[in-house]
């Protein structure tokens, strides 16, 4: 994958193709909201019946939520930093079902 960088385009279409590319073992959703140079950003991802659709806007009532530097979420995204690293150090937060947030975490990033 090339060079993600930290703009809200660049990373949206980097997601796409991630999760396009990704195999989910569950229906679920997600809404990522960057931040820093973004500025609370949105954007969701929802995989259903298998079919990923990811579009620019909140998702009220998702089942959980990552909150993600936009800087290090390009780098994620670029594979020059790990997610869980990111996770440890602080720089992405996950709330809500830790059980459908790992099952999405390890599809995309794992």
């Amino acid at each position: 994958m090339k060079k993600v960088e930290p703009r809200f385009g660049s990373i949206y279409k980097a997601v796409e193709e991630k999760s396009a590319k990704a195999e989910f073992l569950k229906d679920t959703a997600t809404q990522i909201t960057l931040n820093g140079i973004l500025d609370n950003q949105p954007l969701y991802v929802k995989i259903d019946e298998g079919t990923v659709e990811v579009a620019p806007y909140e998702y009220i009532n998702a089942p959980f939520y990552i909150d993600a530097d936009a800087e290090v979420f390009a780098a994620v995204l670029s594979k020059e930093k790990d997610f869980y690293a990111a996770l440890a150090q602080g720089s992405i937060t996950v709330n809500g079902d830790a059980g459908e947030a790992a099952l999405f975490i390890h599809s995309m990033f794992g």
